[in-house]
């Protein structure tokens, strides 16, 4: 490697090491994320979004999350804190596992310091005792004059901030493992009907998986006493036309295969007809409420229907025939199961059956594991920066006439001045009793 290239590198890592640009990132990120919860996403609502400017939607702030200049902030970020974790790397595991005795009075803490006297052998075995009492790791020295120590106790805390900084690296890296190779979409359909997965509509993403989903049932249940029990899907997995997997599938309890996810949403209630042209019989499935119309070929005959007080023991349906574009029905009616009608002489209608719409949504997000990882780490290094911080009690002990001497101790807690100073104060107050 040449002069120039060493060069190049040390001032991108010096860059890339830097505070002021985390933050810098930190601060943009959080401008532009807030300009996205103010213009309507294509996820959320296709509608709104396109009706938003031009400029705006050319820059990508209508798919703001998935465009690519967001996941280029999103990785110089997590570059950045790489970086700065690297940076920190070795000091952290030489204060964890590498802490050495001071050999001189300047390597003793100097902000929270205090020197008790007394005898030698008394003042060594007295701090000793105290810090094997309390759980800490204890080093000495080897020389015997001056004798030093340090002891530690909850030295894993040195990790809490790495990890927490990590933990954001690991967050942003499942978001886009989920933005690049997962999708999301959704599909209404009838019992009884089979569609390829890549037939439903996407609200992100790309399907790149082949099976077919083949809906068996669609039940909308009630209990005894009148009151719903839950929509029920029973649903079938085929590939190449076997079935390799099935399972009912209802809310709050989904069914997954090979890492896609389907949900059940929601629920319509339809009917089952007949239609009779001159001897041609086709199968006609419309959802209630006006949700889907069936055109009969050749006319400008629409057909709705209503499934207002129907019932599986009494089936019923209101129907309703549109000519063209005019908005009042030119023929109604009611029908039960098995009756036919003639629609403007045009083709008969039978009644055949109740039928059920499940409304299922699908997901798949390859990153779920790695943002559950991310989330595990970060609350554990919160808990570790916050509540289990390190603390370090140093001292030396120095021989000042015959067997009498001076030990002079500091402690080290953390950002926490208050625990600092107890922990000094109840070394010093142990030992001196211990002496006396």
């Amino acid at each position: 490697m040449n002069e120039n290239s060493k060069g190049i590198i040390d001032r991108l890592w010096g860059a890339f090491s830097s505070m002021k640009l985390g933050l810098t990132l930190l601060g943009i990120i959080a401008f532009v994320a807030g300009i996205g919860t103010v213009i309507p996403q294509e996820a959320m609502d296709q509608g709104k979004a396109q009706a938003v400017g031009g400029l705006w939607k050319t820059l990508g702030f209508t798919h703001l999350y998935s465009s690519l200049w967001f996941r280029l902030l999103l990785g110089l970020l997590c570059i950045n804190l790489i970086v700065c974790s690297t940076k920190r790397l070795r000091s952290i595991y030489l204060r964890t596992f590498k802490l050495t005795p001071p050999s001189k009075l300047a390597q003793v803490p100097q902000k929270n310091k205090q020197v008790v006297k007394g005898e030698l052998a008394s003042l060594r075995e007295s701090v000793q005792e105290f810090l094997r009492q309390k759980g800490f790791r204890v080093t000495l020295s080897d020389q015997s004059n001056p004798w030093s120590f340090i002891a530690t106790k909850r030295r894993l805390g040195n990790w809490g901030s790495l990890i927490t900084h990590l933990s954001f690296v690991v967050l942003v890296v499942g978001a886009l493992l989920g933005s690049l190779l997962g999708f999301k979409g959704s599909f209404t359909e009838e019992a009884g009907k089979t569609l390829p997965i890549q037939a439903i509509q996407l609200s992100k993403g790309t399907v790149s998986e082949t099976f077919s989903v083949s809906i068996n049932s669609a039940e909308d249940r009630f209990l005894p006493n009148g009151e719903r029990d839950n929509w029920y899907t029973d649903m079938s997995i085929l590939e190449n036309g076997q079935e390799v997997a099935r399972d009912t599938l209802s809310v709050n309890h989904p069914f997954e295969y090979k890492g896609i996810t389907f949900y059940q949403a929601n629920f319509s209630n339809g009917a089952r007809f007949t239609a009779d042209m001159g001897g041609q019989k086709n199968p006609v499935v419309l959802q209630d409420q006006g949700q889907s119309y069936y055109k009969a070929p050749g006319t400008d005959l629409y057909l709705v229907a209503n499934l207002s007080g129907s019932s599986s023991l009494k089936p019923s349906v209101l129907y309703q025939v549109y000519k063209g574009t005019g908005a009042d029905p030119i023929q109604t009616g009611q029908l039960t199961s098995g009756q036919t009608i003639d629609v403007q002489g045009k083709y008969k209608l039978t009644f055949d059956s109740l039928a059920g719409f499940t409304g299922i949504q699908v997901k798949k997000d390859p990153g779920v594991a790695v943002i559950w990882l991310g989330c595990g780490l970060l609350l554990g290094g919160l808990l570790l920066a916050f509540y289990w911080q390190p603390l370090v009690i140093s001292g030396i002990l120095q021989s000042e006439k015959g067997k009498r001497g001076s030990l002079t101790v500091g402690v080290l807690s953390g950002k926490m001045p208050d625990s600092t100073r107890k922990a000094l104060e109840q070394f010093v107050s142990s030992v001196t009793k211990m002496i006396s």
